[in-house]
């Protein structure tokens, strides 16, 4: 079941944008920008990126130019609606929590227990029973907000921004050559640090592998980081701090619910030069116009089958909705039928 209790899944369009913070130059930016381009066409448009199409095509390149060029969608599965439906009640809840100073007269009182219940209350239930586990996943996030409400006495515990729209444009060197481009998003939530700074945090739905989630998330925080830089929302700077939330964290062999924080320095520095790589290799590609299939998921051995990897989910085509369509799996479907005449 999808369900929003804002009532409204749309985001802030680039004319209210524009209107609201006076942002002309990063307006007409985003309005000339594309995720299709092609410059032996489009000589007069330029490049977007956001962090979802960067991470797209540094999944699969392919995979990036038929969702990009083609428009080609997968079906929406179960996190998705799992995902859409906790994010949407994060959301709210920061837009409408109303019980803070309640729930901090109870906290001062002693009355732990009674202030958990308070604010666990202005959660509004669904119409229907959620059906992906979004109960458990928000009851975890409500509880982290509570202990934060604990530990901070309210200082700081309110994030400054809710899915700020975020616009920002840039040049991109490629063979010494600058290359515009458009960065746009929505983040999550950004927060102000005790040390002056701020903090956009990423709220995330699926199981948490430190071993992976780690490098990954901090590319993701860095391509905010990024993208905040190069706009003119100076508002949110300097982004000093970022973080990630996990509430269903020990879903499917994962780790257990986890919350991540730390200074964006820490592992800043390598993921901000890894986001900048990624970039170049993007639109290298479109300059190009070269999307090659990129199937593995880490080094395929010598003695390793296709059907091993498959078996073993070692090939990013085990997540891909689009292997009819790609011309990797067409050159292995003829190979295969060789062999099997042969």
């Amino acid at each position: 079941m999808r369900w929003n209790p804002s009532g409204d899944d749309s985001r802030q369009r680039i004319d209210e944008y524009i209107e609201k913070t006076g942002n002309t130059k990063e307006g007409e930016s985003y309005k000339k920008s594309k995720y299709n381009w092609n410059p032996k066409v489009d000589q007069d448009k330029i490049l977007r990126v956001t962090k979802s199409s960067y991470g797209t095509f540094n999944w699969c390149a392919h995979q990036y130019y038929l969702e990009k060029f083609k428009g080609l969608r997968g079906e929406e599965q179960p996190h998705h609606v799992r995902g859409k439906n906790v994010h949407d009640m994060a959301e709210w809840f920061w837009n409408n929590f109303t019980l803070k100073d309640s729930v901090l007269k109870l906290i001062e009182q002693n009355n732990i227990d009674e202030a958990m219940e308070l604010m666990h209350s202005a959660v509004p239930p669904p119409p229907e029973p959620y059906m992906y586990g979004e109960e458990e996943q928000i009851k975890q996030w409500v509880n982290w907000q509570f202990y934060r409400l604990v530990h901070s006495k309210g200082i700081n515990w309110e994030p400054v921004a809710v899915e700020p729209n975020i616009q920002a444009s840039r040049y991109v060197e490629v063979d010494g050559e600058f290359i515009p481009i458009h960065m746009n998003g929505f983040i999550d939530s950004i927060f102000a640090t005790d040390e002056g700074g701020f903090a956009p945090m990423e709220l995330k739905t699926g199981k948490y592998k430190a071993r992976s989630k780690v490098p990954a998330m901090r590319k993701e925080l860095g391509f905010y980081k990024m993208m905040i830089e190069h706009s003119p929302h100076q508002e949110f700077l300097p982004v000093t701090n970022w973080g990630w939330e996990f509430p269903g964290g020990g879903m499917a062999d994962g780790e257990g619910p986890t919350i991540f924080y730390e200074d964006a320095k820490k592992g800043g520095k390598y993921a901000l030069r890894s986001v900048e790589k990624g970039l170049v290799k993007l639109v290298k590609a479109h300059l190009e116009m070269d999307f090659a299939p990129s199937p593995w998921l880490g080094k395929k051995k010598e003695d390793e089958t296709i059907e091993d990897m498959l078996a073993n989910n070692r090939m990013k085509c085990s997540w891909c909705d689009h292997v009819e369509q790609c011309p990797f799996w067409s050159i292995t479907d003829e190979f295969l039928d060789g062999i099997m005449e042969d």
